[in-house]
């Protein structure tokens, strides 16, 4: 159980490290705005839906996947509304004041908003099976669905940890940049936005196309 837990955990922390995907552009974004307890209630809503898929591709969610295929393009055009609302956000923003943050800055709306993005990602389910597939491969871990919850809160912890530091890090040196820098940075994560919704698209597109009459 202790490898599962420490491997789900390593997972977690390095998968989140590239800064690319609507998450990690939510949560530096509230960063450099200095809403840090915002940016932190996305990270653990995002790191929550994620280790539900963990957990669930380490109990086999790929089969019961393969029984409902039509959760595919279901989950896909949502999420192209959803991330082409994101990257309009972003492209309109402007810069923040530099002020201090409202302590009072609830909780409840950022966990909604990253539980539902990442929740709609299907992509997730292949890479966290290909990663629960990996780790049985390599035999360190025995075949049991009692450890899929443990991965898969492991995995969470290790989300969440990653953010933690991101957000710490944007904190420590935010203020080595000028608003306009932070501005453009910002927009063009509302352009990458834009560009995975259009992905989306495509994978959409591709879908109806496949499933469709021969």
């Amino acid at each position: 159980m202790l490898i599962a837990v420490l491997v789900g955990f390593f997972f977690g922390f390095v998968g989140s490290m590239p800064v690319a995907g609507p998450i990690a552009a939510l949560v530096f974004s509230r960063g450099v705005d200095g809403r840090f307890r915002s940016g932190l209630s996305i990270a653990a809503g995002g790191a929550l839906a994620e280790g539900t898929y963990a957990c669930l591709a380490f109990w086999g969610f790929s089969e019961l996947l393969a029984s409902y295929p039509v959760m595919v393009p279901i989950s896909r055009a949502v999420a192209v509304v959803v991330l082409t609302a994101l990257g309009v956000i972003f492209l309109l923003r402007k810069p923040a004041a530099r002020t201090a943050p409202d302590k009072r800055e609830g909780w409840g709306g950022g966990l909604a908003l990253g539980f539902t993005i990442t929740a709609l990602n299907p992509t997730l389910i292949a890479t966290w099976s290909a990663a629960a597939t990996t780790l049985f491969s390599t035999g360190m871990v025995e075949f049991n669905s009692a450890l899929a919850l443990p991965f898969g809160l492991s995995a969470c912890a290790g989300i969440v940890s990653w953010f933690a530091l991101l957000l710490w890090l944007v904190h420590r040196y935010r203020g080595r940049f000028s608003d306009r820098s932070l501005g453009r940075m910002i927009k063009v994560m509302g352009v990458f936005l834009l560009g995975v919704a259009a992905y989306f698209v495509v994978l959409l597109v591709r879908g109806l196309l496949a499933a469709g009459p021969t």
